[in-house]
């Protein structure tokens, strides 16, 4: 259970998929609202020039080679500085910007603003840890990374590939998007420092738990069986996960099993009441009735849904 690999469990399970919205040519003094939308966590990376991203009250400056990420599909204005009052991305779309070329092009005279902007998204109806904990705003600056040169790399094919202009480039560019989002998450505090999923991940003890249960979710768990497996007493393990996860124990286990049950519902042809069985459920309408209230529909009608004739 120590090597199992838990993110990619994860987000496969949450279905993680992205795409590319456009480039934008940003000039002169601008700045451009983009509204909130959804849940998407959205990305963009300066191709040239300078400029920055206000979220809530907060200036984040960019030049080229930085990513910027928001997540959790917060509103946020793209400006040449940061006082400048915004114009709404819809406004700027409806006068005309968008070229037949797929880039936005907006503003005039000194300065620019080159971007290449898109997002991440993932099964909007489910709300795992690794998403909700994220913070509001995540920045990658290629002079900070000398030390995590997997990540610079990332982003130079970003780079490159942007310029490439050539069949497939979208593909990869979505690919790309998901690489570096994956990448960004494991750059987490060491252990004890800091909250949230990945730092349960690295931490030795709160992992083995979470292994323990994304391996066998149809064991029924206690939460003196995980702690044991933590390695831990069952008060001082229960504080830790819940300070750290953002959920106790239990609760994220249901998290897990209702996710997992949801992936074999869509993915596979297992009887329900084998998939109940699969993530803990001895019975067809408890799960029934525990899958419905957490996504406002139930296991069959879900599986219909998702598998049209």
């Amino acid at each position: 259970m120590a090597n199992q690999d838990q993110l990619s469990d994860v987000f496969a399970t949450l279905r993680l998929r992205s795409d590319v919205y456009f480039r934008a040519d940003l000039s002169g003094g601008f700045s451009i609202l983009v509204p909130a939308e959804r849940r998407l966590i959205r990305f963009h990376f300066v191709l040239n020039g300078v400029g920055g991203v206000r979220l809530g009250g907060d200036w984040v400056e960019m030049e080229e080679g930085d990513l910027v990420i928001v997540p959790n599909g917060a509103g946020h204005v793209i400006a040449d500085c940061p006082d400048r009052a915004p114009v709404p991305l819809p406004d700027v779309l409806g006068g005309g910007a968008m070229g037949e070329d797929g880039v936005l092009t907006y503003g005039s005279g000194e300065g620019r603003l080159q971007l290449l902007c898109g997002y991440c998204g993932v099964d909007e109806a489910v709300d795992h840890p690794v998403v909700a904990g994220l913070p509001p705003s995540i920045v990658l600056r290629t002079r900070d990374l000398g030390h995590e040169p997997w990540i610079l790399a990332s982003l130079r094919l970003l780079a490159l590939e942007s310029g490439l202009a050539a069949q497939g480039m979208n593909g990869t560019l979505s690919r790309l998007l998901e690489i570096l989002l994956i990448q960004t998450l494991r750059r987490v505090p060491p252990p004890g420092e800091g909250a949230g999923y990945m730092a349960a991940l690295a931490d030795p003890k709160l992992s083995r738990a979470l292994s323990a249960m994304h391996a066998d979710p149809a064991r029924p768990w206690t939460i003196l069986d995980l702690a044991r497996v933590a390695g831990m007493s069952r008060a001082g393990f229960s504080d830790r996960f819940t300070r750290t996860v953002g959920l106790p124990p239990l609760g994220y286990l249901t998290t897990w099993r209702l996710l997992k049950a949801r992936r074999l519902l869509r993915e596979t042809d297992l009887a329900i009441d084998e998939i109940a069985l699969r993530c803990g459920y001895a019975s067809l309408p408890s799960f029934t009735r525990r899958y419905k209230a957490a996504y406002g529909i139930g296991p069959g009608a879900y599986r219909r849904a998702e598998r049209p004739r």
